[in-house]
């Protein structure tokens, strides 16, 4: 029989009970034969009978290890009740054997022996009566004998399970002429011969089964040869109208949710929309910050690099590309001083320096400098608040909208999970409409949650900021060429001489922090190099190598500093898996389609 879980709890619970003995110790045995003899009836109310005389041979080591052994006997059949009672048990001789039973609810537990340890081959002979041992399948339109011979809870190999079912001789002309035997573990659909030794009698054989392998005779009657009560388990009933309803009303009012928090989401606005136009610019931004621009823009990897270049530029500090003595980190910083520095400046040096250092003291900046690195990024993210509390961004309203669509869609999620429960525990199976619904629901409530968030938007003022600093990715990504004609343009040609080699060496190097924001750095060195090399007395002393400015050296430091302030990234992830049915049908087997251990009797076993 499918549930077997019982017998295996009661061996489990018996082997405990044992003094000296472990659960390993009193299952290491075999059985030689387990012959069921099965003789079927029925009453005058129509009910079948089963008189049922089980002769197992057990075979126990030399050693004292056993007392006996202990037969589980099903009680219920689908969650009908076998009305099971014992009527003896005997050995080969027909001397009475000891027995003591508990009745578990869903099992006889008969334990046969006494307190004295049995040796070698032992037989058992069981003699048990049941009822309602037949069920009516509308599969195969026809009342069956459906049973499990040995059962599938044995930790045992069995050397033969014989059967032999003797149908009263008044229930001949009700039989069917279908019949089938199927053998192995539970679920399997192996097939075994069944012989019709005398019109009404019917014998299978199997050897060499393993531990939880077992025999299933099937039996075939006209429908409505027994009066075969309404299975409780075990049987998938149709699904009611109304469950159909529920569970495709969920889907639909997921997507009903769904659009809703769309449209909210819509409603909300985008934010400030700028003038639309961006022009270029080749100077640094009014107001904003260099760490709130690279936030605003998204920039955050590259924020703190393009700070220290812009404070290097500014000559408040000094890259050195190589290592001080003591130190060895790659790059060093040098403090000059604060002249014309800004709050966020000043808190840059602090967390590198130390508060008021002295000119020209150093400090080594690598990977090692990790205290200051997360300091360096905690004043990022508070250059990134402060664009909400300046007035860049702005929260937009309806959070409190979205997050009621969240709430119904989680209340739909509950329903839905509650509806399959109910569903599968009343009926065994599910609407066929809940499986979509899920699906859908789950992508509903995904997107719901997407939709309810609501980030911080542009202002005017952080709409003008943007399209400034666009315009100054644009100048900068701009072909030499067309960036000269555009200082010609009346826009520019009153600020800058392009023929002043001088002066277009200033004009990159404070240009030069907002090219690394952007990560157009190794462009825009390139070109300051070139400039630089037309006139050596413009060697910028703001960055020390060994060589002349080098363009490949500047962009290795940027990426070195880059290395040095991004936050460590771990991961760590964990896999579950599971398996579940929610109920499962439940056929008949006279004309195929059965499997071993799909019907009644069976249970299982052990030694004690």
């Amino acid at each position: 029989m499918r549930r077997f879980l019982g017998p295996v709890l009661l061996l489990t619970l018996t082997f405990l009970a044992v003094p000296g003995a472990a659960h390993a110790d009193t299952s290491d045995f075999t059985f030689d034969s387990f012959n069921a003899d099965f003789t079927l009836s029925r009453l005058d109310d129509g009910t079948s009978r089963l008189h049922v005389v089980e002769t197992i041979v057990a075979v126990f080591p030399d050693f004292d290890q056993n007392r006996g052994i202990v037969r589980a006997i099903p009680t219920d059949y689908d969650g009908v009740d076998l009305r099971t009672t014992v009527e003896s048990v005997v050995d080969e001789n027909g001397d009475s054997v000891p027995y003591d039973i508990t009745n578990t609810g869903s099992f006889l537990e008969v334990a046969l022996g006494t307190d004295a340890f049995v040796h070698g081959a032992t037989t058992y002979v069981i003699s048990y009566w049941q009822e309602n041992v037949v069920r009516s399948f509308s599969d195969t339109n026809s009342d069956e004998f459906y049973w499990d011979i040995n059962g599938t809870g044995w930790q045992q190999p069995f050397g033969s399970v014989t059967g032999v079912l003797h149908v009263d001789p008044t229930l001949e002309s009700s039989l069917s002429g279908n019949t089938a035997c199927y053998a192995g573990p539970v679920n399997a659909t192996d097939t075994c011969d069944v012989t019709a030794t005398t019109p009404t009698d019917f014998a299978v054989g199997v050897n060499d089964l393993g531990p939880g392998e077992n025999v299933t005779l099937v039996v075939g009657f006209d429908k409505g040869t027994f009066v075969a009560p309404v299975p409780t388990r075990g049987v998938v009933l149709p699904i009611p109208w109304y469950v159909d309803l529920l569970s495709g009303g969920l889907g639909l009012l997921g997507l009903g949710t769904l659009a809703g928090a769309i449209v909210a989401r819509v409603r909300s606005g985008k934010g400030a929309p700028g003038r639309g136009t961006i022009i270029p610019q080749y100077s640094e931004p009014p107001a904003i910050t260099i760490l709130q621009s690279a936030y605003l823009e998204a920039r955050s990897l590259t924020a703190i690099p393009a700070a220290l270049v812009r404070l290097a530029v500014r000559k408040n500090i000094r890259i050195l590309a190589y290592a001080v003595e003591g130190s060895d980190e790659p790059y060093t910083l040098q403090y000059l001083g604060s002249e014309k520095t800004n709050p966020e400046d000043d808190a840059i040096i602090a967390i590198i320096f130390g508060n008021n250092p002295e000119p020209g003291v150093t400090s080594p900046f690598g990977s090692s400098q990790q205290t200051e690195a997360r300091a360096l990024v905690a004043l990022g993210a508070k250059a990134n608040e402060s664009l909400e509390t300046e007035g860049y961004r702005e929260r937009p309203p309806g959070k409190g909208v979205g997050m009621l669509f969240v709430g119904i869609q989680v209340a739909l999620g509950i329903v839905a999970i509650a509806t399959l429960v109910i569903s599968a525990g009343m009926f065994l199976a599910v609407s066929v409409y809940l499986g979509p619904a899920v699906v859908v629901g789950t992508a509903a409530f995904i997107v719901t949650a997407i939709m309810a968030r609501r980030p911080l938007r542009l202002t005017a003022k952080g709409a003008e900021a943007h399209e400034y600093l666009l315009g100054m990715k644009m100048y900068l990504t701009l072909a030499e060429k067309d960036r000269l004609e555009y200082l010609q343009s009346p826009q520019g040609a009153e600020r800058i001489d392009v023929g002043n080699n001088q002066e277009m060496i200033k004009l990159y190097e404070k240009l030069l922090p907002w090219a690394v924001l952007w990560s157009v750095e190794d462009q825009w060195s390139k070109e300051l190099a070139l400039r630089v090399e037309a006139d050596p007395s413009q060697q910028p002393d703001w960055f020390v190598s060994d060589t002349a400015f080098n363009a490949s050296i500047f962009s290795s430091a940027i990426n070195g500093f880059q290395t040095t302030i991004s936050p460590p990234v771990s991961s760590s992830s964990s896999w579950s898996s599971s398996g579940s049915s929610f109920g499962s049908t439940f056929s008949g087997g006279s004309m195929g389609g059965g499997f071993s251990g799909g019907g009644g009797g069976g249970g299982g076993g052990g030694g004690r």
